[in-house]
Order: C-alpha cells, then structure tokens, then sequence
C-alpha cells in the first residue's frame, strides 16, 4: 500500500518544478505565435498589394504574369488568405497548449488533445500550401491567350521538411494521449 498524499505532493513539486523550467519559454512561444500570424498576414497583404513584386517572383518561377488585374492579385490573396486563416488554427492550437502548460496540464489528454490539433492544423496548412501553388499560377495566367495558361506545380525543400516535422507531432501526440490516459488509469487503480 501506497501514501497517496505524499505521492501526490511529490508529483506536484515535480511539476512545479517543470512549470518553473518551461514558464518563460511557453510565454516566449505564446506570444511568437502571435507575431507570427501577423507577420505572415502584412507579408501576404503587403506581396500581393505590389503588382510589380508579384510579376518579378512569378518571373523568377519561369511563370509570366506580366499584365495580371487588380482582380486576379484578389483571387490569389484569397487563395493566400485561406491557408494563412489555417496557420492562425494552428496557432490558436499551440497558444492554448502552451497556455494549458503554464497552468500545470502538462502531461494530459488535454495537452495531448491541444498538440494534436495544431499538428493537424498546421499539417493540412502545409499541404493546403502545396496544393494550391498550381490554382495561384492558374490564377494568375487567367488574363493570357489559351496556349499561355501555366499550371506551375512545385515542392521546395522545406515543404518536406515541414511535413515531416508537423507528421512527427501528429505522432508524439498520440503518444502523449496513450500515456496520459495511461496514467490516469493508474492513478484509478490507486
């Protein structure tokens, strides 16, 4: 038999202690998601407001936009702004895990739950990303003659890497849900 008090206030300094290790850098990751949703948000509105800027990356593409509307460059901040409004899920994601953190749901199918979905979020906001690369070029070339229409279809290296480290998460997540309700079950046979 077990003195499941003492257990307990030991379990609690433990975790005190964490919350006391990682209380500074869940803040710090809180408000960097923040910052990184604007961010991303200015650079999207400030990219497809510049007629010019778009024209010169697209170049660099081998895609010729050259002579776009005002019309198109909205479409395709649209298209821009529907997997930035997935990145901000996903960021809501990691603020509430890291808020759950600070307040001591450290290892929970809470945390877990929290570490799942802005796994997810941030996992069909890469693949959203990818995928809608040849619709923007689409978009893009709408204005030209028919044989002049580009479907521009291409991965960069940090896509994979951001797949695979966002599929990593997915993974550790569930690990985290088994071993949480596996402590729970523990502490029901205590």
């Amino acid at each position: 038999m077990t003195d499941f008090a003492a257990l307990s206030s030991f379990d609690d300094r433990r975790l005190d202690s964490l919350r006391r290790r990682i209380g500074w850098l869940c803040q710090t990751l809180r408000f960097a998601l923040v910052g990184y949703c604007l961010w991303i948000f200015v650079t999207i509105v400030m990219f497809w407001s510049d007629e010019s800027l778009v024209v010169s990356r697209f170049a660099s593409l081998k895609v010729d936009v050259e002579g776009l509307s005002a019309d198109q460059r909205l479409a395709a901040f649209g298209v821009s702004f529907v997997i930035w409004a997935l990145l901000v899920v996903a960021c809501y994601a990691g603020w509430r895990l890291f808020s759950g953190y600070l307040e001591g749901r450290i290892f929970t199918p809470d945390a877990a739950g929290w570490l799942r979905c802005l796994a997810l979020a941030g996992l069909i906001a890469a693949l959203v990303d990818i995928a809608a690369r040849p619709l923007t070029s689409l978009i893009l070339t709408a204005h030209k003659a028919a044989g002049a229409h580009m479907v521009s279809i291409y991965l960069r290296p940090e896509d994979l890497s951001t797949v695979m480290l966002l599929a990593t998460l997915l993974a550790l997540a569930h690990i985290q849900k088994t071993a949480a309700d596996i402590a729970d079950e523990n502490a029901q046979i205590v």
